[in-house]
């Protein structure tokens, strides 16, 4: 089972962004748009894919993700998208938010970019900021290698953090993170079946009994 670092880039503008709405209602809107998906595994290098929807899941269907770990920063954004625009569930998740939270509290930030430059892991960069506004034809060549390139660094930084991080928990720990991310990105109704017959029953006998007051007036 391989750790694939992975981090999706959407389109966003001044006022369809997650600084406006919450995290499902950005990925659930009509607005939504996948630029590009990046990974990283360990020992290899990583990859940038743009383009459409189909040729974005052709890709993430090649990885077989359900055999692995996916690990990402921030990752109930990224696997509300796996799952929900894409259909795809990983055998498990990681998240290095939800470690560094753990570890640090505020006292640090939770940006990526604030935990690589405390840990001395690199620079995270500043394309998406060029991004702004953009659907994926709007960019020019030159311009989405680079949020290719802004976007495998992020999956280079992501696994690297996750690597100082991971000695700092117990596997039970990362279950839990696991739990909590398919709880956002993978919800299910679970129904008592016997409890819900025993209230049909019951409600069964108190509409007969209210038939028979009625039948005596």
């Amino acid at each position: 089972m391989k750790i694939i670092a992975l981090d999706f880039e959407t389109y966003y503008d001044r006022e369809y962004s997650l600084s406006k709405l919450t995290t499902e209602e950005y990925i659930r809107d009509d607005r939504f748009e996948v630029i590009g998906v990046g990974i990283k595994e360990t020992g290899q290098p990583a990859q940038w894919v743009s383009g459409t929807r189909d040729k974005i899941k052709k890709f993430l269907d090649s990885l077989e993700l359900q055999k692995h770990l996916v690990l990402a920063h921030n990752a109930m954004f990224d696997a509300a998208i796996l799952n929900w625009h894409f259909g795809i569930k990983p055998s498990g998740w990681l998240d290095t938010l939800s470690m560094a939270r753990a570890i640090h509290t505020v006292e640090v930030g939770g940006s990526l970019a604030a935990l690589a430059q405390y840990y001395g892991l690199g620079e995270k960069g500043t394309e998406v900021i060029n991004a702004l506004g953009k659907r994926r034809p709007d960019f020019t060549a030159a311009e989405l290698a680079a949020y290719g390139e802004y976007c495998k660094n992020d999956c280079v930084l992501t696994l690297e953090l996750f690597e100082v991080l991971a000695p700092n928990f117990v596997r039970e720990e990362l279950k839990l993170i696991d739990l909590t991310i398919r709880m956002f990105a993978e919800p299910v109704l679970e129904l008592d079946a016997n409890r819900l017959l025993d209230h049909i029953h019951r409600v069964q006998i108190e509409k007969q009994k209210l038939l028979v007051y009625r039948d005596w007036e």
